[in-house]
């Protein structure tokens, strides 16, 4: 074994044996209620934590199954160009990412969750986010073209619609090329400090109202 983990590999009942395989219609159900929360924060126990805390608690009792991942607790290293995902079905790095690409390859709907940082999101989140350049090649866009995809983003203003906007346009250029959904944002202005949201009852019913209709976002 080379240690390098496919793409394809996730999907193959001889190499994987936890596998989905899309074949058995009880496996397409699995995948259509799965949820991958990815966050981005690097801030412990802060606003963003608080948020998805909040959402999977509110889920609970929705129809669906959900995964989250703590990048500040992974080791992903930075993409660094190599290009050997265009030709292949596996990233040359071999890291934490193999997780997120399994997670992402069985979930139907992406939840990338990250505070403002300087316009965009925080450094480990982009950190992440460059690595799913392994999906913009014919090769192995087919594993997430076609996922839906919802951001979550706590900020310190909500009057700066130059900020918000080049924010959003990140994400936006993202999924087009990879071919997701965009089906929810959600932005919290005004917070800043560490727990700020615990305050702000208005977007505690915000993110409460977002758990419990998750299902239907995949619809």
């Amino acid at each position: 074994m080379s240690g390098v983990l496919h793409v394809s590999d996730l999907f193959n009942p001889v190499l994987k044996p936890q596998h989905i395989d899309f074949n058995e219609k009880k496996d397409k159900d699995l995948i259509n209620k799965r949820i991958f929360v990815i966050n981005g924060a690097a801030r412990i126990n802060g606003n963003t934590d608080i948020i998805l805390s909040e959402l999977i608690t509110s889920a609970l009792h929705a129809d669906v199954q959900i995964k989250q991942i703590d990048v500040r607790k992974k080791k992903i290293n930075d993409c660094i160009g190599c290009y050997h995902c265009k030709d292949n079905t596996a990233c040359s790095i071999k890291d934490d990412m193999v997780e997120v690409y399994e997670e992402i390859n069985r979930s139907a709907l992406i939840i990338f969750a990250s505070p403002v940082y300087w316009w965009g999101v925080t450094g480990i989140m982009k950190v992440l986010i460059d690595r799913l350049y392994l999906y913009y090649s014919d090769l192995n866009k087919p594993y997430i073209e076609g996922k839906k995809a919802i951001i979550i983003s706590p900020m310190t203003t909500n009057s700066d619609i130059y900020e918000i906007k080049i924010f959003l346009d990140f994400y936006k250029i993202i999924f087009e090329n990879l071919k997701m959904t965009l089906v929810d944002t959600c932005l919290f202005g005004n917070v800043n400090e560490k727990g700020a949201i615990q305050k702000n009852t208005e977007y505690l019913n915000k993110i409460a109202r977002l758990g419990k209709t998750l299902s239907d976002r995949l619809m």
